[in-house]
């Protein structure tokens, strides 16, 4: 797998080489496609003279990143298989970062009857399937799927055999461009759909702001006693800056002049073993 090739990857492994060494992250995808990243990353690099080699990948791989030592650190949202790598001894720790929450999205007819006035997602879920209303997953194994997948099992409903519901294998602002191209349901995460809604039409918000939809990110280091060649003091300088109150502050105002909400909300406050 490759490192992604943005023109801050592309910048940062031109430069020359940094004292403070490089920092391989594996991150969740939301972060940077809402420009989190772009904004953030430059930052560190400034205060500690590193470079960060960025992945940004669906959170399944980002752990498989983390658990092979080819990251040092993992930015992730699916808790279940967070805490089973951290038992697994291949995260030195958890840290709280940020949180968000996911919306179901469709068109704007609505074809599967849906009350948008309703926070119950498990009741707009089985609406869909008594529907047969056209639904696209990730199904990547990204938390993405992870939450879509618990939130059916939430509703009763095993959906993946089903006519209706499509396996898609695209990460969220594609499957939100192929559901508002198909007239489609899917689920996405609040801080990519604020910054890519203006593209999807077609698109409207069925259901949402139920705490089943709650969505949250952590940070997790690797550890040496796994993978001694992990630049493992640049993985926790990464700690410290992003839950510092300076950049979580950063965190708390990001997007709110342009959408008129945050896309996350800061949440480090304590350290998960």
């Amino acid at each position: 797998m490759r490192p992604l090739a943005t023109g801050l990857a592309l910048l940062v492994m031109a430069s020359a080489a940094c004292a403070g060494g490089t920092l391989v992250l594996a991150s969740t995808m939301s972060p940077y496609d809402t420009g989190l990243w772009t904004e953030l990353l430059p930052k560190f690099e400034e205060q500690t003279g590193c470079r960060v080699l960025l992945y940004s990948v669906p959170t399944g791989a980002a752990l498989k990143l983390l658990q092979g030592g080819d990251a040092d650190v993992a930015v992730v949202h699916d808790r279940p298989a967070e805490d089973a790598a951290l038992k697994a001894g291949f995260g030195s720790g958890a840290w709280d970062l940020m949180y968000n929450d996911f919306v179901l999205v469709g068109p704007p007819a609505n074809p599967a009857g849906i009350d948008t006035g309703s926070a119950d997602v498990t009741a707009a879920l089985r609406k869909i399937a008594e529907a047969s209303a056209r639904f696209y997953s990730r199904a990547d194994l990204s938390g993405t799927h992870q939450k879509e997948a618990a939130l059916w099992r939430a509703a009763g409903i095993d959906p993946v055999d089903s006519d209706w519901y499509a396996a898609t294998g695209l990460g969220t602002v594609k499957v939100l461009a192929k559901a508002d191209q198909d007239g489609a349901y899917t689920i996405a995460d609040r801080a990519t759909w604020l910054t890519y809604r203006k593209d999807y039409p077609n698109l409207r918000i069925a259901c949402q702001r139920d705490q089943l939809m709650l969505n949250y990110i952590r940070i997790i280091p690797g550890t040496p006693a796994k993978h001694p060649h992990i630049n493992y003091g640049l993985a926790l300088a990464f700690v410290r800056f992003v839950t510092s109150p300076e950049v979580q502050e950063m965190i708390r105002v990001s997007g709110v002049e342009k959408f008129g909400e945050p896309l996350y909300i800061p949440n480090a406050k304590n350290r998960e073993q």
